[in-house]
């Protein structure tokens, strides 16, 4: 059967079919267009740098500036268009002679900073009030950032007159950046009359008296009052500044400042090796993070100062480590001001191991690498594992919080490496205008601040960060091998020894142990009473001064002791001499003595002199409760050995002994026999009676009075054997002699 042509629409039908058709074919792009529409991006970043200006400003320091801006905008503008570097200037009061700077000083590096050229912008930022011709380079540069309890002015010292002459450098420099000239003239000069006028377009103006006239001839005038308050002449504060447009922006932190701006990577982090010949360290820290890794690279970095390095490279493989181990490392690379810090992961960084990295400015992965995971694990001596507890957990993500803040990276992102429990999210911050790592606790406290783009962590989860994502989380960079991270810090071509821990370092580690401190401490103490107790042998003498030797030495090298605690002990050994020696009896001298000793074990174990802070009393606590016990031992075990070493095989022959009684009394009247001591309650009677040593007395020892052989001292220094003395005073047990010339 034949099929039926359709027939073909007229005007009309033709007309809707085309309407129809437009209709789909729109509804299909939009559905497409919705469907592929991409989620968020954040703004593309901007390379920057921060650059500390500490008053006071020296020659020195315009040199510096000069230099390490200059390395640095060379290095950036080169590249594509659009990535000319912002430098950020933060001027801060030095805590000696703030705002004593020289004019001259501050004039050259407000010509430094006006006159680069390849940069984008330069930004002042004062977060701290600044006073004195530090203000100039601040007025030199393109923007100021101000914190919200800062100010600026006046510009010449207290103390100091006020120079004409100098005036119109400074109109030249208002002039250059757009400033208010009469503005600048009145910070300048607090004695002149600066009026704030406000004109018909309801904007406002700084105008001197001298100028007001001619500023009346070209604009209309609604209202005029002194600009300065009594007390703040010359003063311009930050919500004033804001206010009138002379800040551009507030800023509270760093971080915030560079979020602002978009500056990418560690910006906020000075970098020490700008402008400067690159002298590298590279710590190699391999394995379980324990107190040799500590102890070896606190004296590399000691040592690197002296030096006079500014790159520190530390090459991270660990599976984690001690928690107190990791606590310290960590506030010993934060404190690092003088040195770039880099952490490099060659393999893995987990459990605790992942927050080290946290305390330097760079963070590098190698290809393959990763960071995190296993974080609520220690790892302890032969890799085996135990849970943090929670208190651990919270105490260590304040303190990686604190240390990625420090350095510029993400506070959240530092608290979720070590708290599975985290939450992490990526927003939007309205503020800034940048993203941001968040959590929502963040997003609560500060609402219509944020807006969450993306979730980047579950709660429960662990975060592993490897090397194709650490770009993304905005906390490093990663390189294909060693050949690349070398390029990238200027180290390719140069043969750098990668260092660790040696045998040294170990054996140090081993002495600084608590448990084996200790048993170094007992030793001491305990044979130091058997050499005043056994006089003449020597052994024991030589058994504590060793004792105390790998004592000090192990914590000098470790760096708990230094010359104080050593000197302290010195004293005391003296002072405890010169009471038994010198002045037998007497008592100050070998109580002071005592003291002084116990007083540089105390400080020698322990980084700090006096606590300040609440976990540092809890070790001081730990400490005298150890040397408590310790003193208790070494009192128990006197005891022991004078009731059972004179029965011992062989050390009974270290023992001076009376001669056994024969049964016979020696024809003497003058000394007849005597029983033994211990049948006496006094020795009393034996003041004024002569008789002769019968060992050395230094200043303890054995002397016979008749057939009695009794412990004596001497109240003289040393006496010989065989000598002839004579009892002083008897003290209970203790019988005081003399010898007889």
């Amino acid at each position: 059967m034949p099929r039926r042509r359709a027939a073909f629409p007229g005007p009309v039908g033709f007309s809707r079919y085309v309407l129809l058709w437009l209709s789909a074919s729109i509804l299909a792009i939009a559905g497409t267009t919705r469907a592929q529409a991409p989620t968020p991006t954040a703004p593309e970043e901007i390379p920057g740098q921060f650059f500390t200006i500490t008053e006071p400003i020296t020659s020195e320091t315009v040199q510096k500036i000069r230099a390490a801006t200059r390395e640095f905008v060379d290095a950036n503008a080169l590249g594509a268009k659009g990535k000319r570097p912002i430098l950020v200037f933060e001027f801060v009061p030095g805590e000696v002679a703030p705002g004593t700077s020289d004019r001259g000083v501050c004039s050259d590096l407000a010509d430094v900073v006006s006159s680069l050229g390849g940069a984008r912008m330069t930004v002042a930022y004062v977060p701290q009030p600044l006073r004195g011709f530090a203000v100039l380079p601040v007025v030199a540069c393109d923007e100021i950032v101000m914190g919200n309890a800062s100010s600026l002015g006046p510009i010449t010292p207290e103390g100091q007159p006020f120079d004409a002459a100098y005036s119109g450098y400074v109109r030249v420099l208002a002039v250059r950046k757009t400033r208010d000239p009469d503005l600048l003239m009145g910070m300048l000069n607090r004695e002149a009359d600066l009026r704030l006028v406000r004109t018909t377009d309801k904007a406002l103006h700084y105008v001197l008296a001298e100028n007001l006239p001619a500023f009346e001839k070209a604009h209309q005038i609604v209202e005029e009052r002194p600009a300065w308050d009594g007390g703040l002449r010359g003063v311009l504060t930050a919500q004033r500044a804001r206010e009138e447009g002379f800040c551009r922006r507030t800023a509270d932190s760093r971080n915030e400042l560079a979020a602002m701006y978009r500056l990418a990577g560690q910006s906020s982090v000075d970098d020490p090796t700008l402008g400067q010949m690159i002298r590298p360290v590279w710590v190699r820290l391999e394995g379980p993070l324990d107190a040799v890794m500590v102890g070896h690279l606190q004296k590399r970095i000691e040592q690197a100062r002296l030096e006079k390095a500014n790159l520190l490279i530390l090459q991270v493989d660990s599976p984690g480590g001690d928690d107190a181990v990791v606590d310290a490392l960590g506030d010993l690379l934060s404190a690092i001001k003088e040195m770039k810090t880099v952490a490099y992961i060659d393999e893995r960084a987990e459990g605790l191991a992942a927050l080290v990295p946290l305390a330097c400015r760079d963070i590098v992965l190698k290809k393959g690498a990763r960071l995190g995971g296993n974080a609520r694990f220690v790892v302890v001596g032969g890799g085996r594992r135990h849970d943090l507890t929670e208190t651990q957990v919270s105490g260590f993500s304040d303190k990686a919080a604190l240390w990625a803040s420090a350095r510029g990276h993400s506070e959240a992102l530092a608290r979720a490496l070590i708290d599975p429990a985290v939450t992490l999210l990526e927003a939007r911050d309205a503020r800034t205008g940048g993203t941001a790592l968040i959590r929502p606790e963040d997003v609560d406290a500060d609402r219509g601040r944020y807006q969450v783009l993306q979730v980047r962590k579950e709660p429960g989860q662990t975060l592993v960060i490897n090397s194709d994502e650490v770009a993304s989380y905005g906390l490093g960079q990663p390189v294909l091998d060693d050949e690349q991270f070398r390029a990238n810090y200027g180290l390719r071509g140069r043969d750098i020894a990668i260092e660790g821990p040696t045998w040294v370092d170990s054996f140090v580690a081993l002495l600084t142990d608590p448990y084996v401190s200790w048993i170094l401490l007992f030793v001491g103490v305990f044979m130091l009473v058997i050499e005043l107790k056994l006089p003449g042998i020597g052994l024991p003498g030589i058994t504590s001064a060793l004792a105390f030797l790998l004592f000090f030495w192990s914590h000098y090298l470790g760096g708990t002791a230094d010359q104080l605690e050593i000197i302290l002990f010195l004293i005391g050994l003296v002072c405890l001499a010169m009471e038994l020696f010198v002045f037998p009896g007497f008592g100050i001298f070998g109580i002071s003595g005592i003291l002084l000793m116990l007083c540089s074990i105390v400080l020698a174990s322990h980084t700090f002199i006096w606590p300040t802070k609440d976990y540092e009393y809890r070790e001081l606590g730990v400490t005298l409760l150890q040397l408590t016990g310790l003193l208790i031992a070494v009192g128990i075990g006197a005891a022991i050995l004078a009731r059972y070493i004179p029965s011992l095989p062989v050390f009974n022959r270290l023992i001076l002994k009376p001669e056994p009684w024969t049964g016979v009394e020696p024809e003497d009247p003058e000394h007849p026999y005597q029983p033994a001591p211990e049948t006496y309650e006094s020795l009393a009677f034996l003041v004024g009676e002569t008789g002769r040593t019968t060992s050395p007395l230094r200043p303890t020892g054995k002397a016979r009075f008749g057939n009695l052989q009794i412990d004596v001292v001497s109240a003289g220094g040393y006496v010989e054997t065989d000598s002839l003395v004579e009892v002083l005073d008897v003290q209970g047990p203790r019988v005081i002699v003399k010898k007889v010339v």
